[in-house]
């Protein structure tokens, strides 16, 4: 079964809800038209009636209505407006519009002061009935008098008849123009998604590396996420090729050991076993550190302070001062063993560092940040960079793997931070990390 592209469902979804919309327009549009309009008819009638009463006149018991009518049409035969008086049910007069009936249709009459509109069928045709019966006085006596206005239903049909065909003719004008402005807007709605979509062809056929320009907030994240996939495959690349040097670079003593001892006596079976350890702790780093943004963030106050109490064992000889400000509930999405890693190396480089004093601090603005500080000799601003360089290392750190630091600007970048080296204000270094916030 053949699937439909966002644009055609889209565009199918609106088109059907116009076309059910329009028609019920039309129909509520139509209804009230023919109510205003049934309305208009019975107010005309009313005023024609009361003209005719106007007109009416008893002297002496003998009715007298003058030969030409103010309403002309009640003048003319067959004009489409008739006039009729009678009294208990007693045809009266009427005008000369009925010159040529034959016969003289019978007709509801409403009591004494009320009035009747209605429509009803007289020899075939429709009619629009307005009875109004008003009481009079002649010689004493009171009498009631029923004044009928008819007018022929044809007017109304024809008025209500071109009504219905400019209104379907203006509909069907609007429905091109909201078919026109909905293929419109469909295309530009749908325009960053089909861009996006061709980047993304583009970044398969190898045109290009990244997703690139700007698109609607909605697809802002999606592209994000995609070139976050995208480097982070090409750093888990690089990652591979690093981790073989970092492996290389740490075999070399056991390995001299081994070489040293042509026996492979018992004293080899610890430097096996370190090689063992290293090669599993490299391939570990080697894939760590993905950064997809999907990973469950790992509160880092409690982190820290196991770091902390791990350093103050091993650096007991020194009694330094560490301290974590703003241990609040800050979350950072990565792998535990991979942060672990990351601050391990950052605190064991200040400790060692550090004369008297380390202070970690954790605080939010746009991003998350970590300043990881000492009382040190500092790092000469000019040597910041080579202290990135992987194998090197300076002498500010009396041990320690060169790789350490960076092994920690891997990591950093694995997980789209940032690392900066700056001066601290107790006078040593200050290491400050910068990581974007989860969205």
């Amino acid at each position: 079964m053949r699937k439909w592209s966002l644009k055609a469902r889209s565009f199918a979804a609106a088109l059907l809800v116009l076309l059910v919309f329009l028609p019920l327009t039309a129909l509520t549009l139509e209804r009230a038209h023919t109510s205003s309009l049934t309305q208009s008819m019975q107010d005309q009638l009313r005023i024609q009636n009361l003209g005719l009463i106007s007109e009416f006149e008893v002297v002496r018991g003998v009715i007298q209505m003058p030969e030409t009518l103010f309403n002309n049409s009640l003048n003319i035969p067959d004009s489409g407006t008739y006039a009729l008086i009678s009294m208990h049910r007693l045809p009266l007069w009427q005008s000369e519009s009925t010159l040529h009936w034959q016969k003289v249709p019978e007709l509801q009459r409403p009591a004494v002061g009320e009035e009747l509109f209605l429509s009803k069928q007289i020899n075939g045709r429709t009619f629009f009935q307005f009875s109004y019966t008003a009481e009079f006085e002649d010689r004493e006596l009171m009498f009631p008098v029923t004044f009928h206005i008819l007018m022929e239903g044809r007017l109304f049909d024809t008025e209500l008849a071109t009504f219905r065909y400019t209104l379907w003719q203006w509909l069907a004008l609007v429905a091109v123009v909201l078919i026109a402005l909905l293929a419109f807007s469909l295309n530009a709605a749908l325009q960053p998604i089909g861009d996006l979509v061709r980047q993304i062809s583009d970044v398969e056929s190898g045109q290009t590396r990244r997703a690139e320009g700007n698109y609607p907030p909605e697809l802002e994240h999606l592209k994000a996420s995609l070139n976050h996939l995208l480097d982070s495959e090409q750093q888990q690349r690089n990652r591979y090729h690093n981790s073989l040097g970092d492996l290389a670079h740490n075999l070399k003593t056991p390995l001299a050991v081994l070489k040293g001892n042509p026996e492979i006596p018992a004293s080899a079976h610890e430097p096996l076993e370190q090689i063992e350890n290293i090669i599993a702790r490299q391939l570990k780093r080697a894939v760590a550190g993905v950064g997809s943004g999907w990973q469950q963030a790992e509160p880092l106050a409690p982190l820290l302070q196991k770091l902390i109490n791990a350093m103050a064992k091993v650096h007991a000889d020194k009694q330094l001062d560490i301290q974590l400000l703003d241990p609040s509930a800050l979350r950072l999405p990565g792998d535990t063993t991979d942060l672990m890693e990351l601050f391990g190396n950052l605190l064991d480089n200040a400790c060692k560092a550090a004369k008297k004093q380390v202070r970690i601090s954790l605080h939010l603005n746009s991003q998350l940040c970590i300043d990881i500080e000492d009382d040190g000799p500092g790092i000469p601003a000019d040597q910041r960079q080579t202290l990135l360089n992987r194998g090197s290392r300076l002498d500010t750190y009396a041990s320690g793997q060169g790789i350490g630091m960076a092994v920690v600007s891997d990591l950093v970048a694995a997980y789209n931070g940032t690392l900066l080296l700056r001066d601290s204000e107790l006078g040593g270094a200050r290491i400050s990390l910068r990581f974007a916030l989860p969205v």
